[in-house]
């Protein structure tokens, strides 16, 4: 299940404060905290610490492969402390105030509504489409039987739920019951006060325990132009401060992503199932079948034919999540490409092809 992040946490080592320390001193030194909260590089820190928001579940997401396995976290410039988030929004807002600088697996819609809102992130790495369904119980037989669904609010879930549902001709038919987290959504289905979910991979493994049934899948939703795409996120000032930490993220994340497909998976897997909350045989069976993106495929997310990032897949995507985003009033206008393509950053990607990992 997924837990409530950690709150903040003063850095070690700091001295404690003397009793004839001048009060101006004191309040230099609470000015300086107050910046480097605002600016969302001070998650590093002195101690060279990385902190990276992340969802736990059944997944074992390649930020907790890279963690768990000394080898891989050592190519990384820095000691990694994963948070674990209970959604994208929260996640957003957590790295906007400076509790760290990277959230790993966001969704779409949570990162278009927090650039298009203010907070100066970059997209440099696309994950994979999210795996998720709806689940029903045996009264429903087909999509018109539905008709309350519950869904993450202003998820990735959200969006492809409420496309789908346009897709089916049910969007004026079926009440969404929009919650802030996917226990409770998933708690709610089972004390039948809704009759259907749209939830992630992790939670659709234990409703099917439940007698759950699936009825449409993220990968089908896709196919209709509503791909729930997951992101690696960094704080821009972050990553213009610190490049090599976003680069060598970038290339271990994506050799995690290889070797979890492997020959090797298991042993890359299992060590990874102590950050996502779950046994070491349901994170292998759960991460072997999560639909990663290719890295073939990772460039043209990125960017277009042109070469740039404001004709990729990634940023046609940002635009139609943010027209969803008006829709619900949860943004106020649908940036031009221009705009969207300055929250995405190929190079780092480029030059993890070009031999620029180690």
């Amino acid at each position: 299940m997924l837990r409530k992040p950690l709150p903040g946490e003063p850095l070690p080592g700091t001295p404690p404060l003397g009793r004839a320390r001048l009060v101006r001193i004191a309040a230099a030194a609470a000015a300086l905290a107050l910046a480097a909260a605002g600016c969302g590089t001070s998650a590093r820190g002195a101690t060279g610490t990385i902190k990276i928001g992340y969802f736990q579940g059944a997944v074992a997401g390649p930020e907790a492969v890279v963690a768990a396995r000394k080898d891989l976290a050592a190519k990384v410039p820095g000691k990694i402390e994963l948070r674990p988030i209970d959604s994208g929004v929260a996640g957003m807002a957590q790295l906007r105030a400076g509790a760290f600088s990277f959230v790993a697996g966001v969704g779409n819609p949570p990162f278009t509504g927090a650039f298009t809102s203010g907070t100066d992130v970059t997209a440099v790495y696309v994950e994979g489409i999210d795996a998720s369904g709806l689940a029903v119980d045996d009264k429903i037989k087909a999509p018109g039987d539905l008709r309350k669904v519950g869904v993450l609010v202003g998820s990735t879930l959200d969006f492809q739920l409420r496309g789908w549902l346009k897709s089916q001709g049910l969007t004026d038919r079926v009440q969404i019951a929009s919650f802030a987290s996917e226990a409770a959504e998933a708690a709610a289905w089972k004390a039948g006060k809704i009759d259907a979910v749209y939830i992630s991979q992790s939670f659709l493994l234990e409703l099917e325990k439940h007698k759950a049934r699936v009825l449409v899948r993220s990968t089908d939703i896709a196919r209709l132009g509503y791909a729930a795409v997951n992101m690696l996120a960094v704080s821009t000032p972050y990553a213009r401060q610190h490049r090599d930490v976003v680069q060598a993220l970038v290339c271990q994340m994506s050799k995690a992503e290889a070797l979890v497909k492997g020959p090797q998976a298991d042993e890359y897997i299992a060590p990874a199932a102590k950050f996502v909350g779950v046994t070491p045989a349901d994170a292998i069976a759960a991460t072997k079948t999560y639909p990663y993106i290719p890295a073939a495929e990772e460039g043209a997310w990125l960017k277009g034919p042109d070469g740039t990032a404001a004709t990729g897949k990634l940023a046609q995507n940002f635009k139609l999540t943010a027209e969803f985003l008006v829709t619900q009033g949860r943004a106020k206008s649908v940036p031009d490409q221009a705009r969207i393509a300055k929250h995405i950053d190929p190079s780092f990607w480029d030059k993890a092809q070009s031999g620029g990992c180690k």
